[in-house]
């Protein structure tokens, strides 16, 4: 949530929410991956939230904020707003095509999707994420104005690739956010 203001975050203020010593936050959190620190240390990237934009850009708008923050890939967008506990308005391109593609998306389900065909690329699961989650992942997982769009990318990944509606895709990341986060998710005590 902390990432969510669009500034790096501090291992001090990390540690401060859970009233925890910043410098066990600080070893906790060079142990995991998924974690993009900047020159000072500080936290600019976690699991799929962002400071600044990657290629392709996912920007991210929250209610309320003035600052855009970014998500690593089209599935971030749908499972951020769950782990954040706010509504997003998310913009994103094609991958095939780089037309728009917005979305509105809720912790409760997607509210908008433009264009309503919209699907997402995603990647056959075969084993855990490390650090190059990005590379592995992120890279691989697109939004795509349509199947046909679609088609082209996936055909260039066989046996890797396969297309989820964009209602599916945030089910799954509702299923995986809240084995991960459980009760945290729904008490706010994140």
């Amino acid at each position: 949530r902390l990432l969510a203001r669009g500034e790096a975050v501090t291992y001090a203020e990390v540690a401060a929410a859970p009233g925890l010593p910043a410098g066990d936050v600080a070893g906790l959190l060079a142990e995991w991956p998924g974690v993009y620190r900047d020159a000072e240390g500080a936290v600019v990237g976690f699991w799929g939230l962002a400071r600044d934009p990657l290629d392709p850009e996912y920007r991210l708008q929250l209610t309320g904020h003035d600052r855009a923050v970014y998500a690593w890939c089209a599935w971030d967008t749908l499972f951020l707003p769950a782990v954040l506990g706010q509504t997003l308005d998310v913009t994103a391109a094609d991958g095939q095509t780089g037309a728009p593609i917005t979305l509105t998306v809720s912790p409760h389900g997607v509210e908008r999707v433009v264009p309503a065909d919209a699907v997402v690329s995603f990647l056959v699961p075969r084993g855990r994420f490390d650090a190059d989650v990005v590379a592995s992942f992120c890279h691989k997982v697109l939004f795509f104005a349509n199947e046909d769009n679609a088609a082209a990318w996936i055909a260039a990944h066989p046996d890797e690739l396969f297309t989820l509606s964009v209602d599916d895709a945030f089910e799954v990341g509702r299923l995986v956010t809240t084995a991960r986060y459980g009760d945290a998710l729904r008490t706010g005590t994140r």
